[in-house]
């Protein structure tokens, strides 16, 4: 599924709207050009829809961008970077 991912700062995530309801990627900063992708929120009347994947590829695109390491905080995060080992550019190193 296509979306539009924003980042919010000040509420530290990443997020979209879907049919009305927010969906989230939560991160912690933990250094300067490192975070830590903790926790996805997806309400259930609108999962199975890539949402969650959605949120997570843009954040990791994000990151590769601004020059940002990545800390894959949730289960979820730590099985698509697996899967997809372009995106190991933007492991942190002492996480791996």
């Amino acid at each position: 599924m296509n979306c539009t991912v924003r980042l919010d700062m000040p509420a530290k995530r990443f997020t979209t709207v879907i049919d009305g309801k927010e969906s989230y990627l939560q991160f912690k900063q933990v250094a300067p050009q490192v975070l830590d992708l903790e926790y996805i929120y997806v309400p259930e009347e609108i999962r199975a829809r890539g949402i969650a994947t959605n949120l997570v590829y843009n954040a990791l695109i994000f990151a590769q961008k601004e020059h940002i390491e990545i800390i894959p905080g949730c289960e979820f995060v730590q099985n698509y970077m697996i899967k997809h080992p372009e995106f190991r550019c933007v492991s942190w190193k002492e996480a791996v």
